[in-house]
């Protein structure tokens, strides 16, 4: 690493692509590894590059330092003589910019500062932590407007996202409910007797006693034997969660010694008998506590819930550098009850499956929930995941397919609710329809779990979304980056089938000012406390008061307004705790309960007209939210899909649509918009009651040819547990397919394995089906040979009740051409389908 002192400034050529400029007014440098930054120190490239002046040449590059800076104000980069970046302090954020505007130049600024001691959260660690505030101290990540790029980098920096073992992309049950430890074996029976898949149980906060507080001591009323319901789900392929709702040990930040030591304490005296998982919740009155006001505790529950975990299994491997990888989940840091309010720092991705709040069952949540996935995946926050089918509300059978639907294609597949719903979300609480259909999406995702666990394990690595933006794969692409739409691995196309894209209302549609009243107390009564004027209605509060003199829980406020549309708009309003309304002097709305952010309608506004909204509003305690948001009015049963350039194949019925535009289509409960692109090939796996049970010894490449486009990826497999991976202990199959005109063949091509590991997923021989659907302008075949001889093949007519990438021997589109061998991983493959 080159380093270059100019006064009280010191540069760094970290890399060709990573350049760090730090200020210290005594010239004293930080050289540690730290909190925002723990990789800094992993580089060990030699850049090029001349000094003359405060001028520093590398590559392309001018980095320009002020003379007798007292600051890094003025310090500029230059590119071929165009600026591309100019110092402004900010803070630090890991807020990534969308992949179709990305910069020359990222900064990522690390601060404040923290220094974590070795050996990390622990009480045997040594030393202490050290938080300084306002560090001059910035990154540049050189990345040339190229989004993957940025994001290599920025992991590579920043810190790797987690990769999760593989049990954690299968199936969740997850309710907030007092399981008794009868019920809870219960649930993972009724699973296996409705042959729905189940990897993870959730048992949420009543696993504990609250007869001592919060603390960590079982709950024996409702599990006598923790011990032996763990062990029942061991022995049944489950992993088990706890929730918890940390409070501080007397009010300590989390660096505190007493604090370190109670928490690594008590999160592994329940690991040590058989917990796998810790979900960290952010409580709903008190909060671990940070000690930076630029730092948020979300961000250092994640960090200290994972510290802990690893150390745990660490030390069940007495310290080796292979052991369990650690799972945790914690909140997405500033996604508030699914509202999305910006990544807050450049810390958080790293710490693997994080959900978006307690949400509502409404298909406007699933559209919102659709954006956060998209917008989290952008920011290098791999496993993002909802309470899918809503924490509170009713869904329909409709709304609760469809949630199902995109969960089964999601990161992290979690079905969740709270104790007061009508239904919970296992699908035989609704009908044998219900069932099935369900089923068959959970299926889907389990035979697709080769292409999820890869994408994973490249998300590791460089960062790209397991699911995420079409933008990564079509840049130039402007509609590539529809919010309502994602990719697996850029050969799927997903697109929910969800409720109104609602957006905030404007501040061009209010002609009025909101004029607001606030009251003490949730009833709008008394004289008032304070009055304020805005220009539109989106109030946001985090733990904060929104005026002056208005405290910050139990308050309630009168809001009024006029708004006229200049189209058909459905208008909602936004509200945490409850709300009534009334529009142009009509009642629309009472509620008057508490709950997390709600989105209602309220009506279909006239274009032209200008009505007035009168809004009574109450927050009683936690986070808080009031505003007006609005939607376009659209026929809701015609679902539009933008398919970007190639051709794209509905895996439902077959038809093949030309890419570079937008379709409509109308989707019974059983379909989505699902997609999958021509010349894109596929590894599937069976079906099967868990990842434990799962092999990948027998599987099927899905292939749907084209003369025009091709394909190429590989599979990726390990021990699916431990961190052997890092070490290399891992196999790569590289496959590839393309139309060879010289032949007139389709050629499937499988090399040698590289790579190995140990372990009961390792085998040396597998069952390869390839699965050619003859589809487009492809009728037949007539002969397959496979490493230059022929060999047998069946033709397999349509079977319209098959699923969607089913891996036997048919397909519910087309008719399909498949050979069947027995493949030594270690030896190259080539298989043509000859025309």
């Amino acid at each position: 690493m080159e380093n270059i002192t100019l006064g009280q400034i010191r540069i760094q050529l970290i890399s060709n692509d990573i350049i760090r400029v730090e200020y210290a007014k005594n010239g004293d440098f930080c050289d540690d590894n730290t909190f925002f930054i723990p990789h800094r120190n992993n580089f060990n490239e030699s850049v090029c590059y001349t000094r003359q002046d405060g001028v520093i040449r590398f590559g392309e590059y001018e980095l320009y330092i002020p003379a007798d800076a007292k600051s890094l104000r003025g310090v500029k980069l230059d590119k071929n003589g165009a600026t591309v970046y100019r110092y402004k302090k900010q803070k630090n954020s890991g807020e990534l910019p969308k992949p179709n505007k990305t910069p020359e130049v990222f900064a990522v600024f690390d601060t404040p500062r923290i220094i974590v001691p070795q050996g990390g959260y622990s009480k045997d660690r040594k030393g202490e932590y050290i938080v300084t505030e306002d560090v001059q101290d910035v990154y540049l990540l050189l990345c040339n407007k190229d989004a993957k790029k940025l994001r290599k980098l920025y992991v590579e920096l920043t810190g790797k996202s987690e990769f999760v073992r593989l049990s954690t992309l299968g199936s969740w049950n997850s309710r907030y409910f007092a399981y008794t430890q009868e019920q809870a074996k219960q649930m993972i029976l009724d699973y296996e007797a409705h042959n729905v898949p189940l990897d993870n149980l959730v048992i949420d906060t009543d696993w504990r006693s609250c007869e001592f507080g919060w603390g960590y001591d079982i709950n024996t009323q409702l599990f006598p034997d923790i011990q032996e319901f763990l062990s029942f789900a061991h022995e049944h392929g489950v992993e088990v969660m706890f929730n918890d709702h940390p409070e501080p040990l007397n009010g300590a930040h989390v660096f505190k010694p007493e604090e370190i030591a109670y928490r690594e304490k008590n999160l592994q005296a329940l690991m040590n008998i058989g917990l796998d998982t810790w979900w960290y919740d952010r409580n709903w009155t008190t909060h671990l506590v940070s000690p930076s006001k630029n730092l948020r505790w979300e961000t250092l529950g994640l960090y200290l819930f994972t510290d802990v975990t690893k150390h745990f299994y660490q030390k069940q491997a007495n310290n080796n550098l292979v052991y369990r990888r650690p799972v945790i989940m914690g909140n997405v840091v500033d996604v508030v009850n699914g509202r999305n309010l910006g990544i807050c720092d450049s810390a958080s991705h790293r710490y693997s499956i994080q959900w978006t709040g307690d949400i509502v069952s409404t298909m406007s949540a699933l559209s919102q929930e659709v954006e956060n996935l998209i917008d989290c995946s952008n920011n290098c926050i791999s496993y993002v995941n909802a309470d899918c089918g809503g924490h509170n509300g009713n869904p329909t059978k409709e709304e609760f397919i469809r949630w199902m639907q995109f969960g089964t294609l999601s990161p992290v597949f979690r079905p969740h609710c709270t104790c007061s719903v009508e239904r919970y979300r296992e699908p035989w609480a609704y009908d044998e329809e219900t069932l099935n259909i369900v089923r068959e999406y959970n299926n889907l995702r389990y035979r697709l779990l080769p292409v999820i666990y890869k994408n994973a394990y490249e998300s590791y690595e460089n960062g790209l979304p397991i699911f995420g933006s079409l933008a990564f794969y079509y840049p130039k692409d402007k509609k590539a980056s529809n919010a309502n739409e994602y990719t697996l691995g850029g050969n799927i196309l997903i697109r929910p089938v969800s409720g109104d894209k609602i957006e905030v209302l404007p501040k061009k549609y209010f002609t009025k000012p909101v004029q607001a009243v606030y009251y003490n107390g949730t009833e709008l009564q008394g004289d008032p406390i304070a009055t304020a004027e805005y220009e539109g209605l989106n109030i946001t509060l985090d733990h904060v008061s929104p005026e002056e003199n208005v405290p910050v829980y139990n308050f309630s406020a009168r809001f009024e307004t006029e708004v006229t549309l200049d189209e058909a708009l459905r208008l909602y309003v936004l509200s945490d705790d409850g709300c009534t309304v009334w529009v142009d002097g009509k009642k629309v709305l009472e509620d008057k309960t508490l709950h997390s952010a709600l989105l209602t309608a309220i009506c279909d506004a006239i274009p032209g007209k200008s009505h007035k909204i009168t809004i009574e509003y109450f927050q009683a305690g936690g986070e808080a939210a009031i505003g007006l948001f609005y939607a376009k009015i659209k026929d809701k049963n015609v679902v539009k899909t933008y398919l970007p350039a190639g051709k794209w194949v509905d895996v439902f019925d077959g038809k093949i649509y030309q890419g570079g535009k937008t379709i409509g289509k109308k989707y019974g409960l059983k379909q989505m918009p699902l997609f999958v692109r021509l010349g894109a090939c596929l590894p599937l796996a069976h079906n099967a009651k868990n990842t434990k049970e799962q092999k990948w010894d027998n599987l099927v490449f899905d292939y749907y040819p084209s003369k025009v486009a091709t394909d190429s990826g590989y599979l990726y497999e390990d021990d699916t547990v431990t961190t052997a991976y890092k070490s290399g202990a891992f196999r790569k199959t590289p496959y590839d397919v393309h139309y060879d005109e010289s032949s007139d063949s389709f050629v499937f091509r499988m090399c040698a394995s590289q790579g190995t590991f140990d372990g009961d997923k390792r085998f040396d021989k597998r069952n390869v089906v390839v699965k050619l659907h003859l589809l487009d302008d492809i009728k037949h075949i007539s002969n397959v040979t496979v490493n230059g001889e022929k060999t047998p093949f069946i033709v397999t007519d349509k079977n319209t009740q098959n699923f969607p990438f089913s891996a036997d021997k048919s397909s519910c589109i087309s008719k399909v051409v498949c050979v069947e061998f027995t493949a030594d991983v270690y030896k190259d493959y080539t298989i043509k389908f000859n025309i």
